[in-house]
C-alpha cells in the first residue's frame, strides 16, 4: 500500500494517540509508562505536543552523554508515515552547514512501524519519501546506522537504495555494540524534476527499527 509521510498534525493525532493507547511508543512496543506519559502531554495541551517533536534549529537544551559530557543538540524534524491513518514514525537529524554528524551521533535517520502494520514496506518508502526534505535541510547523503543484528533495518536501508560502508565500533553511547552503517546518497533518489523514484522492493520485511 502507498504510504505518505507528513509533518505531525492533528489530523493524524487521533490514530497516534490509539497507538499510543496500545502501550506503543516509538522506543518501544510495550512501554505503557512512556506512552501514558505522551498522552498526558497531549491531552494537557495537544499542540505543543506536536510542536515539541521537531526542532529544525537545534535549539534544545545540551544532551549529556554517558562520560558526563556535554555537547549541542543536533536540530532535527519528526514525520509520521501515513497510510489513510497514523503507522509509524521517522526522525532526521542533521549538523547545520554539512552533511557530516559528530562522532557522537552514528546517523541521520531514526524509523519505526508499528507492529500491526509491518510487513508492508512502509520504512523504505518513507525514507525515499523523504529524500527532498534532507535536500532542503541542506543534505547530499544520509546515513543509516543499525545494531550488526538488525536484519530488518538493513533490509529497510538495501532496499531504500543505500549501499554499505562499514561495520564500526558504536562506542560508549550504544554499549560498545558492533554496527553497520549504510549511505543512501539522496541525489540518485530524486530526478530530473524532482520526482522521488521507486524503492527498491526486494524483500519482505517483519519488523522495522533502527
Amino acid at each position: 500500500m502507498p504510504i505518505t509521510l507528513v509533518t505531525p498534525s492533528l489530523a493524524l493525532l487521533p490514530s497516534y494517540i490509539a497507538a499510543l493507547e496500545r502501550n506503543w511508543t516509538r522506543d518501544n512496543d510495550q512501554d505503557p509508562i512512556g506512552a501514558s506519559a505522551q498522552l498526558a502531554r497531549i491531552q494537557q495541551d495537544a499542540d505543543a505536543f506536536l510542536a515539541s517533536l521537531s526542532d529544525i534549529n537545534g535549539n534544545g537544551p545540551l544532551v549529556e552523554l554517558n562520560d558526563g559530557s556535554k555537547v549541542p543538540r543536533l536540530p532535527r524534524a519528526r514525520y509520521w508515515i501515513s497510510d489513510g491513518e497514523f503507522a509509524g514514525d521517522l526522525s532526521l537529524r542533521w549538523q547545520k552547514g554539512t552533511s557530516e554528524l559528530p562522532a557522537y551521533c552514528l546517523g541521520h535517520l531514526g524509523y519505526v512501524v508499528v507492529p500491526w502494520k509491518r510487513g508492508a514496506h512502509y520504512a523504505s518508502q518513507a525514507i525515499v519519501q523523504l529524500a527532498p526534505l534532507a535536500i532542503s535541510h541542506g543534505l547530499s547523503w544520509i546515513d543509516i546506522a543499525m545494531g550488526i543484528d538488525n536484519r530488518a533495518s538493513r533490509c529497510v536501508a538495501e532496499n531504500a537504495g543505500a549501499i554499505f560502508l562499514q561495520q564500526f565500533n558504536a562506542g560508549p553511547e550504544a554499549d560498545n555494540q558492533e554496527a553497520l552503517l549504510f549511505r543512501l546518497n539522496i541525489g540518485t533518489l530524486t530526478s530530473s524534476q524532482g520526482e522521488v523514484v521507486e524503492y527498491r522492493d526486494t524483500e519482505h520485511i517483519e519488523k522495522v527499527m533502527e
